[in-house]
């Protein structure tokens, strides 16, 4: 059967007029935005994102200006690329921590008020031979879906090095699964998303995924890791599809959001969807430059047609 993508076209996504709304509170790097819209917490939209480190928790009264509440730094040393999962009026927030060397496992904790925080659970590490494969060993960038009774962990393992930027980003995507929260999780045992030379947009790296569940199947939104015809790196959002969550498409007409210019001049990096009153939206992370570049976060919204 063929896979079917809602039209999302890349001249259908259009820049908040604000870009950039958030500026890294450590002068260098904020990202991986995850979103709280509002009626879930309280009044307001919340997000949490991460800098060197730090994870960080914003608050909004519109989802455009932003203001730093709090910067969390007990949970590690380096703690970052956070997901949060909600259930039964509790929040989950999975995190990748990193150790001395860079070297990474993905954590959970979690919070009835999102100020408290429960005790850490290292739920996934790095054991496989792919998923150790690169300079550093890492499992990151962690994406937990329900299906059924069963608890999907999505994330990214493996690296690649990029050169011109001086930092590695991941090489493969692929899946454990549970039955409770914490694991123990099983792992799917190989990549579901990996590079691929004739992939234009993911010929490096498969970066990142996030994962949403819609009527009949999956939808996925991918950072692939690419070098462009000059050899620069390069990362741009691609939107993908799935019957089962497991085999995944890409859409004909990616990456849906390309680096441009200015603030997301070099690389497109992870991300929020969002539905708000009739508004799609996308909240990520961008970079305007290669080694000396800086990370900052904006939105584009989906243009009805």
């Amino acid at each position: 059967m063929k896979m079917t993508f809602p039209d999302w076209r890349p001249e259908r996504w259009v820049d908040f007029p604000q870009n950039p709304l958030i500026e890294p509170p450590n002068g260098y790097v904020i990202g991986d935005p995850q979103v709280i819209l509002p009626g879930e917490l309280d009044r307001f939209w919340h997000m949490f994102a991460y800098g060197r480190g730090a994870i960080y928790r914003f608050r909004s009264e519109d989802g455009v200006g932003w203001e730093l509440e709090r910067t969390i730094t007990s949970f590690a040393r380096w703690a970052g690329l956070v997901y949060l999962y909600r259930e039964g009026g509790r929040w989950y927030i999975f995190y990748t921590r990193a150790d001395e060397n860079g070297c990474t496992v993905i954590c959970a904790r979690e919070s009835d008020d999102l100020e408290n925080w429960g005790d850490e659970r290292v739920v996934l590490r790095p054991e496989l031979p792919w998923e150790r494969e690169g300079r550093l060993v890492q499992v990151r960038n962690p994406c937990l879906v329900k299906v059924g009774d069963t608890y999907r962990l999505y994330y990214s393992a493996g690296t690649v090095w990029l050169d011109d930027c001086g930092y590695e980003e991941p090489k493969y995507v692929s899946f454990a699964e549970a039955d409770e929260i914490y694991g123990p999780y099983r792992k799917h045992g190989e990549p579901i998303i990996e590079p691929d030379p004739k992939v234009p947009y993911r010929n490096f790296g498969a970066g990142a995924l996030k994962a949403f569940r819609r009527e009949g199947g999956f939808i996925g939104l991918n950072n692939g890791i690419y070098r462009d015809e000059d050899g620069r790196s390069r990362s741009a959002i691609c939107l993908m599809a799935s019957d089962d969550g497991i085999k995944w498409a890409d859409a004909p007409f990616n990456p849906i959001i390309p680096p441009t210019i200015g603030w997301k001049r070099a690389l497109v990096y992870q991300l929020d969807l969002v539905n708000y009153q009739g508004r799609t939206i996308i909240y990520y992370n961008a970079r305007d430059g290669w080694r000396e570049g800086k990370e900052r976060i904006g939105a584009s919204e989906l243009i009805r047609n």
